[in-house]
C-alpha cells in the first residue's frame, strides 16, 4: 500500500463511483477496482459497498477514509513544502467573486508568476452560489468568496473584511442629512441575485416586509450594478475599495445613511479533500496578499483580523 493506493480510496469515497474516479485519476475502472481490492485484502476488511449505481462506505471505511484522508493531505503538504518553488507545476481552478477578482486576483498572480512560474490558472468569475455549487462538484479547486452553507465539508481561510456602503449615482441630489433605512426605499434598488449571500443580507437590513411595496432590480454582475447606478436606475450597496476610479470622479457616490450596512467577510474555500494539492497553496498567497492589500487603506474600506486563521469547521 502507497500514498497513490490512499489517494484512490479517499477519490472513490469522495465520487462514489469507480468511472468518475478513474477519469479523474486517468487510470481505468479495472486499475481502480484492482486497488481497491488489493487493499481490502490487505486490511483484511471491506472498504466499501458496491452496487449497480454506486459505491459506498462501509463503517470500517468511513474510519479508514478519516485517516487516510489526513495522511492525503500531509503528503501533498510536505512535497508542496520541500521542492523547489520554480519547480512546483500543475494547474489549479480558482473561482472569485468579482470584488475579489477586482482586488486581490491581480496580487495573487504577481506572486505566481515571481515564485511558482509552472503554475497555470483558469479562473472563473461567477455569483456566490455558483460558485459554491461548482467547488462541491469538484469544477473548482478553491474559490475566494463565500462558503455557503455546507461548511462541514470545507477548509476555510478568513481573507479580508470590506466595508459596504449605500453607493449612488454622482449626479443625483440627496440632501446632506443622513438618511435612515425607510428613507433608502423611496429609491429604485438594485439588489444581488436571488440567493446569494448578499442579498440575503440585504433583506435582513431592510425593514421587514419592505420588499413588496419597493421596486427592486436584480444583477448578478458587478459591472451591471455599477452601469445601473450610474445610468441613475437605482441606488445598490457595494464595497467603495472596487469603485475607487468612479467615486474619485464623482460618477458615483456613497450615501450617509445610519445604520450602516454591515461590511463583508471574504474567505478562501477549498474542500477538505482538495481537487488540487496546490489549493492550499493559493489559499495561502491569497490571505498574504490580502494582508498586504488591506494595510493600503483605512480600516471602514478594508481590514485583516489579526486573529485570521486557517480553520476547518468540523
Amino acid at each position: 500500500m502507497n500514498i497513490r493506493f490512499l489517494e484512490t480510496v479517499v477519490w472513490l469515497s469522495e465520487l462514489k463511483n469507480f468511472r468518475v474516479t478513474a477519469e479523474r485519476m486517468n487510470m481505468t475502472p479495472a486499475a481502480i477496482s484492482n486497488r481497491i481490492a488489493a487493499m481490502e485484502h490487505e486490511l483484511g476488511i471491506k472498504l466499501f459497498e458496491r452496487d449497480t449505481r454506486e459505491v459506498r462506505l462501509t463503517q470500517e471505511g468511513m474510519t479508514f477514509v478519516e485517516g487516510a484522508r489526513d495522511i492525503v493531505a500531509r503528503y501533498d503538504r510536505l512535497v508542496t513544502a520541500v521542492s523547489p518553488a520554480s519547480t512546483v507545476e500543475g494547474t489549479v481552478r480558482i473561482g472569485l467573486l468579482p470584488s475579489m477578482a477586482l482586488t486581490l486576483l491581480p496580487g495573487i498572480m504577481e506572486v505566481l508568476r515571481r515564485k511558482f512560474p509552472r503554475i497555470r490558472v483558469a479562473i472563473t468569475t461567477e455569483s456566490s452560489s455558483m460558485l459554491t455549487s461548482r467547488l462541491e462538484s469538484r469544477e473548482l479547486d478553491i474559490i475566494l468568496g463565500f462558503p455557503g452553507p455546507k461548511r462541514e465539508s470545507f477548509r476555510i481561510l478568513d481573507l479580508c473584511t470590506f466595508g459596504m456602503f449605500w453607493i449612488v449615482d454622482g449626479r443625483l441630489k440627496t440632501g446632506e442629512d443622513a438618511l435612515g433605512k425607510h428613507d433608502i426605499l423611496h429609491y429604485p434598488i438594485i439588489s444581488y441575485e436571488v440567493g446569494t449571500h448578499n442579498h440575503g443580507r440585504m433583506v435582513e437590513y431592510l425593514p421587514a416586509n419592505c420588499l413588496e411595496d419597493s421596486i427592486i432590480h436584480y444583477s448578478n454582475s458587478l459591472a451591471t450594478t455599477v452601469s445601473m447606478i450610474s445610468a441613475g436606475i437605482g441606488i445598490s450597496v457595494l464595497p467603495p475599495i472596487v469603485i475607487q476610479n468612479e467615486l474619485r470622479s464623482g460618477a458615483l457616490r456613497v450615501l450617509n445613511v445610519k445604520p450602516s450596512f454591515p461590511a463583508t467577510d471574504y474567505f478562501a474555500v477549498h474542500l477538505k479533500s482538495p481537487s488540487s494539492r496546490l489549493a492550499p497553496l493559493i489559499a495561502s498567497i491569497a490571505s498574504d496578499v490580502a494582508r498586504r492589500f488591506c494595510a493600503l487603506y483605512d480600516d471602514a474600506l478594508a481590514f485583516q483580523d489579526s486573529r485570521a486563521t486557517d480553520h476547518a469547521i468540523v
